[in-house]
């Protein structure tokens, strides 16, 4: 029953999560929002939404590592999903087409990684009321820094990209959105419970399965909205969204240690949280390089950083299950 339950909530947390994708960019669109700014900010924290939910909802039940696994491994999964989308569209050539500005929402996301990474292991807690300093400094430092990507992006006069959406009313997209928000409010409690206990009764851990199984669910609206926008050239909107998404769920620390009610959330992390966080930092790291490097495919037959990054996120599920607790 809790496969069942697991896969059922699931498919309508992934169904919701694309719908919702759908509903927010006709939304952007009508509000005069830009697409670009709208891929690495807003198509971000709308695909990013269904791990946020489903976190809360693991930390309420005790299960903070399964939350912080799912947060730390979704960044993991993005960049695989930014590798397998270099491989699967080897013809388009999406690292070497893709705008050079994407490196400074890469850079955005390494640094807000990198301090979780440090207030992961810092010794002394800094409370300020009712949350820790740790997760305010990351919150606050990812408003100041899309700010900054925004300004730096529309002074290099970026064509914006769109992806063809349904032809939806405003109206339409908001109940829209209200509805598909409401099924993954109901649908992330129950995905988290039955994770909780699947990753108890199969022995893999909490940290182990939040950075695989559950990581790879909440992950794939952004995977559907990312080969959504390749498949129509707007190469921009999809590394946006998955770059965008990685800073967005090291924003979303703040509600979580907000809703942690044992002290510091960061360092209460065990050793496991701590290698998908380096891990995600890697491959954020030789995503961000091939997008400089932009080198032309020679006579290798596939992308050598794409190989590179599935390499290493395959290397840090395991070092991930090997520190799994007995």
């Amino acid at each position: 029953m809790d496969w069942l339950l697991f896969a059922a909530s699931a498919s309508l947390v992934v169904a919701a999560g694309v719908g919702l994708a759908v509903c927010a960019d006709v939304l952007a669109e009508r509000t005069g929002i830009g697409a670009l700014w709208f891929g690495a900010v807003a198509v971000a924290a709308v695909t990013s939404l269904p791990e946020l939910v489903t976190d809360i909802s693991a930390i309420r039940r005790g299960a903070s590592d399964l939350a912080l696994g799912d947060l730390f491994g979704s960044s993991m999964a993005n960049m695989a999903i930014l590798a397998t989308a270099a491989l699967v569209f080897r013809a388009r050539r999406l690292l070497q087409r893709a705008a050079l500005e994407h490196v400074l929402t890469a850079s955005l996301a390494i640094a807000l990684t990198s301090l979780a990474l440090l207030f992961s292991n810092a010794r002394e807690n800094w409370p300020l009321g009712r949350f820790e300093v740790g997760p305010g400094v990351i919150a606050a430092t990812y408003v100041l820094g899309t700010i900054f990507v925004r300004e730096r992006q529309a002074a290099a006069g970026l064509i914006e990209e769109r992806v063809p959406v349904l032809s939806l009313s405003f109206r339409s997209a908001v109940f829209g959105f209200v509805v598909l928000a409401a099924a993954i409010l109901v649908a992330g409690p129950l995905l988290a419970r039955s994770a909780d206990r699947l990753a108890e009764q199969t022995g893999l851990g909490e940290t182990f399965f939040g950075s695989l199984a559950l990581a790879f669910v909440t992950s794939l609206p952004e995977l559907s909205t990312s080969f959504a926008a390749i498949r129509i050239g707007a190469f921009n909107l999809a590394v946006a969204n998955l770059f965008g998404s990685n800073a967005a769920n090291m924003a979303f620390l703040l509600p979580l240690d907000l809703a942690y009610d044992r002290g510091d959330l960061l360092a209460a992390a065990g050793p496991g949280l701590q290698v998908a966080a380096t891990t995600a930092i890697l491959l954020m790291t030789i995503g961000a390089s091939a997008l400089v490097l932009k080198t032309a495919p020679g006579r290798f037959p596939l992308d050598f950083a794409a190989i590179l990054m599935l390499g290493g996120y395959l290397a840090g599920l395991w070092a991930i299950y090997d520190l799994r607790s007995p």
